[in-house]
């Protein structure tokens, strides 16, 4: 039988405490833990087989789909539920208009060796350096796992791959694509010792992206629209490839890039 939920009607419980510090990114990763908010992102999340280990829920703001996702979230084991005023939702909430459901689960592992490559297809990841904005993080998540990307890797520092709105803007996609945190030479170690290609962009690159095969085992390096690619992991590249600019800009938004290369990726490896 499914627990009965406790209620949480004021604002100083020590529960709504520990939410409120759960958002800094050092009480997450020190606890292993992260907040997942969104209807359609806890469904995608439990798909894919996250573990739950707290339900937070505001009766006032549940529609009928809510209440089916929360019903399946009452049968997650080890699930503790929690029933909360709209006052406390809206404190507990990451974001400024809460839709009634909260989560926190476990956090999946996210070192290299975790990461799936698959069997008898040539690999196709993306590597990231210093991305700072949780919406393009995850926005290359979501275009990654539309372009059937195996994998994104995290360097240089940057976002937290678990911030709440990198989830969010992923659409979930990062329950479904693997995404791991890594430092940039352990990662370019890696990628050689399995023999993927590192492919790097750059607007002062000599070929552009369509011009390069991209049928093999790849990595797609991409860096912050501000600064691109370092030095160093330009210099390590297999390959660097541009994308043609027309306009008065010389860069694009990093998903819009990762965009691009991932679908000619796809392109070449599915068009006769």
């Amino acid at each position: 039988m499914s627990p009965e939920p406790v209620s949480i009607t004021s604002l100083a419980n020590p529960r709504v405490k520990d939410l409120v510090r759960l958002r800094r990114q050092g009480r997450r990763d020190g606890r292993g833990l992260m907040i997942v908010e969104e209807p359609l992102v806890i469904r995608r999340g439990l798909d894919a087989g996250i573990a739950v280990r707290e339900v937070y829920f505001c009766p006032d703001h549940l529609d009928d789909a809510d209440r089916e996702l929360l019903a399946g979230l009452r049968s997650q084991p080890g699930a503790d539920l929690f029933a909360l005023t709209d006052p406390v939702m809206a404190k507990i909430a990451y974001r400024d208009r809460p839709q009634g459901l909260l989560v926190v689960a476990v956090r999946p592992r996210t070192a290299l060796d975790d990461l799936p490559l698959p069997e008898g297809v040539p690999p196709l990841l993306v590597m990231l350096e210093a991305v700072e904005k949780p919406g393009n993080l995850g926005a290359v998540q979501r275009v990654a796992d539309g372009a059937g990307a195996d994998g994104v890797i995290v360097c240089g520092g940057g976002v937290d791959p678990w911030n709440p709105n990198v989830l969010r803007a992923s659409r979930g996609a990062c329950f479904s694509l693997p995404t791991v945190e890594a430092g940039a030479d352990e990662a370019v170690g890696w990628l050689r010792a399995r023999g993927i290609r590192l492919v790097a962009t750059s607007p002062d690159a000599g070929s552009v992206h369509h011009g390069v095969d991209l049928t093999g085992p790849v990595a797609i390096l991409l860096g912050t629209e501000h600064d691109g690619l370092s030095g160093a992991l330009l210099n390590a590249a297999d390959v660097t490839v541009g994308i043609p600019m027309r306009g008065a800009g010389d860069s694009l938004n990093v998903s819009t890039s990762a965009a691009i290369l991932l679908y000619e990726a796809l392109r070449q490896r599915t068009v006769p």
